[in-house]
């Protein structure tokens, strides 16, 4: 008998009068396993054998019991506010404390380990997760009635590490169990209903932008700034006002309309002093990759969600990669067509993060001058005379051609050089955190460099292959290391820092880019693009638990973009 039949056979065993409504529903041909509880269902699917009291518990609420009876037809935003208002209570209440392991009974003195559980949780992102989930299914096989499915990560107590504490597991469950009814009962539909209306309209600025020409979006009275490096808005924050030459408005079905400042597709530069608010624009503009959730102060920063913030990244690999569209050659006759190195410099890497992003279908760079390597991004006309032999081709001079062939715009933040203002077709002038449409004003001026440029064409990456090490073994682990100043994937001898992967903001989100990593390199080598590769898997992959794997792990939507930028930065795969 192992150590998890005993809370099975105290479940199975359960009446309605012995845990005032805890009971076991059979079926026909097998013991029960599906347990009831004041109107809703739940059950439990081991982790791991090595470890049966780690369990999935899984409780299916009707949608009647939460007063939902029109389904969105995205049923993100609905299932995302489920989980907020089911998150904090669950860990809450799950919280581990054990002040003293040790408790007198009539057998003696024994160790016992509380059980403890815990969800999923949630930050600022309206996004799919795998902590709550629509049951398409049906409630648990009634096909007449559907549901939201909540997962928890339950950890049965334990005697002496060996046994499983009937009695006090049974308990915590019905805590659980209690709490999760007077959640229920406390259910707020209409918040509900405005959490769905804001993802909506969300949606909806997201196809008129793509339908109009535009890149981003910017509501008035959006508040950028947050507090102190978190998520969090400032308190006393200027609100955001768009420049009355780029304000547009939005309709909206229900007969609502939305002002703020549109950014056209083409070459944007945000301008201004030091401490003005242009990287705060930058970083709010990055973050509308995903949809926020009411009061966030950025729900309505809308932003096309291909767009990528390129770093100087000093010190990632770089393997077999063309670096053509930004070097003439290389010093040692290093091929400029297939360039390789474990130890890339700050524009070596900035160019590989460009050429790799367009090539992975990103259709806006986002560029700050702060984080940027200074020989990459610009080459005045008097430095273009005095060093004549220079292998690298700056930015500049592939601005213009991105957006023209390519359909890829730029968005820059700028402040000690006055080179790309002539590239420009929109300059903001960020003052006090006040927006300035400058461009009319700029192009009067007599002193603006010219913007020929005298380079051929580009030859951008069409095609890219992966080879991981050659293995005949499965993977023994994956897991993701953070710090305060780091983050990477490690999966065996391979190992990737993703630091500057600015896109990634949560550990779930990491948790899910290294198990489609490690599916990735289960493949041995790739016989199709890498691109398309990781978007059927990201389909097929779906963000649910249906295995003993998967199932330990809380994941969150992560960007087919995202994965390949990690991809690449891989030490131990090569690339063809």
């Amino acid at each position: 008998m192992n150590r998890f039949k005993r809370i099975i056979m105290a479940l199975n065993t359960l009446n309605k009068s012995r845990l005032d409504g805890l009971y076991a529903t059979k079926g026909p041909y097998e013991p029960p396993k599906i347990f009831e509880y004041e109107g809703m269902k739940f059950e439990f699917s081991g982790t791991n054998y090595r470890t049966p009291e780690k369990q999935i518990m899984e409780v299916y609420i009707p949608l009647e019991m939460l007063k939902i009876t029109d389904l969105p037809k995205d049923l993100i935003p609905l299932e995302d506010y489920v989980l907020r208002n089911f998150s904090n209570p669950i860990n809450e209440l799950g919280v581990y404390v054990n002040k003293n392991k040790y408790r007198l009974e009539t057998m003696g003195l024994r160790n016992i380990e509380k059980c403890h559980y815990q969800t999923q949780t949630v930050n600022e992102i309206i996004t799919k997760r795998n902590g709550a989930v629509y049951d398409s299914v049906g409630y648990v096989y009634d096909y007449t009635k559907k549901s939201i499915c909540i997962r928890i990560h339950i950890t049965m107590s334990l005697i002496n590490g060996l046994s499983i504490d009937s009695k006090s597991t049974l308990k915590k469950v019905k805590e659980l169990l209690d709490l999760i009814c007077d959640k229920v009962t406390e259910f707020n539909f209409g918040e509900c209903k405005r959490h769905i209306e804001t993802y909506k309209k969300q949606q909806y600025i997201r196809k008129y932008l793509t339908d109009n020409g535009y890149i981003a979006f910017v509501a008035n009275g959006s508040i950028l700034p947050r507090y102190n490096g978190t998520a969090i808005p400032l308190t006393n924050a200027i609100p955001f006002v768009s420049p009355s030459d780029n304000e547009i408005k939005i309709y909206f079905d229900d007969g609502t309309a939305m002002t703020g400042m549109g950014i056209k597709k083409g070459i944007t530069v945000i301008t201004g002093g030091g401490y003005s608010g242009k990287s705060t624009l930058l970083d709010a503009i990055e973050s509308g990759i995903y949809n926020h959730i009411p009061g966030d102060g950025r729900e309505f920063v809308i932003t096309n969600d291909t767009a990528l913030k390129i770093y100087a990244e000093d010190g990632r690999p770089v393997n077999n990669l063309d670096m053509s569209p930004f070097y003439r050659y290389f010093p040692g006759n290093a091929n400029v067509k297939a360039f390789s190195t474990t130890h890339a410099s700050g524009s070596v890497s900035q160019a590989a993060n460009i050429i790799e992003a367009v090539y992975a279908g990103s259709k806006l760079l986002l560029i700050d001058e702060d984080r940027s390597a200074t020989n990459f991004m610009i080459r005045d006309k008097n430095m273009r005379l005095v060093v004549e032999k220079e292998p690298i081709i700056p930015y500049t001079d592939r601005i213009r051609e991105l957006y023209e062939s390519k359909d890829v715009s730029t968005i820059l933040v700028i402040g000690g050089s006055s080179e790309y203002l002539s590239y420009a077709d929109k300059i903001i002038l960020m003052e006090d955190y006040k927006a300035k449409d400058i461009t009319n004003y700029v192009k009067t001026l007599d002193s603006l460099p010219k913007t020929n440029s005298e380079e051929q064409s580009a030859c951008w990456t069409s095609e890219r292959y992966m080879i991981p090490i050659a293995t005949t073994k499965e993977f023994i682990y994956f897991r993701t290391v953070t710090t305060e100043n780091a983050k990477k994937i490690i999966l065996d001898e391979y190992s990737a820092d993703i630091t500057l992967i600015t896109s990634l903001i949560s550990d779930d989100q990491l948790s899910m880019l290294a198990y489609i990593m490690e599916q990735l390199l289960g493949l041995k080598e790739t016989s199709e693009e890498l691109p398309k590769i990781i978007n059927n898997l990201i389909r097929n992959e779906e963000i649910n638990v249906s295995s003993d794997f998967k199932a330990e792990c809380w994941f969150e939507h992560v960007r087919s973009l995202d994965i390949f930028c990690a991809v690449s930065r891989l030490r131990g795969i090569k690339f063809k």
